[in-house]
C-alpha cells in the first residue's frame, strides 16, 4: 500500500482519535461536553441527530462537488461504526481520491468557541453558520455541535478550498 493511500485511509481515523482524546468534558471545572447518548444515531444506521441520512450513497447524491469522481468506496474502520466515503475517478485511480469521514460527535458550543482561539484554525465565515470551527490538521476538519466532518484528498489538484466546500456541503446536508 502506497504512502499516500495509507495517508488517506489512516489520517481520518487518527484525526478522529485525536479529536476524541483531545476534547475533554470540562473547561476550568465546568462540564461542557457530553459523550454520545442514545438519541444520537450512528452514521451507519442511516440517520443523524437531525434525522438526515449520512450514508455514502446519500452523500454522493447531495454533493455536486464530487460528480467528477463517480467511483464510490465506503469503508468502516476498525473500532468504528461510521463510514469513510471515498470518491475517485476510477477503481484503480487512487490518486484522484477525495475522502470524507462523518462522525456524530456532540460537542458543547462553548468548547467550539474556545477552539476558535487555538492553533490550526481556518478562518472561514461559513463555520459560524453551523456553530462550528474549521481546523487544518493535515486534512480539513469541520467540527460542529453535532458532527465531526473530516475531508482529505490525495489529488494535489484538489485545493483546501475545495475540501472545505465538500465539508460545508456535508454539514448543510446533515442539517436539512
Amino acid at each position: 500500500m502506497g504512502v499516500r493511500l495509507r495517508r488517506v485511509l489512516v489520517v481520518p481515523a487518527v484525526l478522529l482519535g485525536f479529536a476524541a482524546a483531545g476534547c475533554g468534558n470540562s473547561i476550568e471545572g465546568a462540564a461542557v461536553a457530553q459523550s454520545g447518548s442514545s438519541d444520537v444515531d450512528s452514521v451507519s444506521s442511516g440517520t443523524s441527530p437531525s434525522g438526515a441520512s449520512a450514508d455514502c450513497t446519500a452523500l454522493t447524491k447531495a454533493l455536486d462537488l464530487v460528480s467528477d469522481r463517480p467511483h464510490l468506496t465506503e469503508a468502516v474502520l476498525p473500532g468504528s461504526t461510521d463510514p469513510t466515503c471515498s470518491w475517485s475517478k476510477g477503481p484503480t485511480n487512487v490518486m484522484s481520491t477525495i475522502t470524507a469521514s462523518v462522525k456524530p460527535q456532540v460537542t458543547d458550543p462553548a468548547v467550539l468557541v474556545e477552539m476558535r482561539n487555538g492553533t490550526n484554525v481556518v478562518p472561514d465565515p461559513r463555520s459560524a453558520e453551523f456553530g462550528g470551527v474549521v481546523l487544518d490538521v493535515v486534512a480539513m476538519a469541520l467540527l460542529t455541535p453535532e458532527h465531526s466532518i473530516i475531508v482529505n484528498a490525495l489529488d494535489p489538484s484538489v485545493s483546501d478550498a475545495t475540501k472545505l466546500d465538500v465539508a460545508f456541503a456535508i454539514a448543510e446536508y446533515l442539517e436539512n
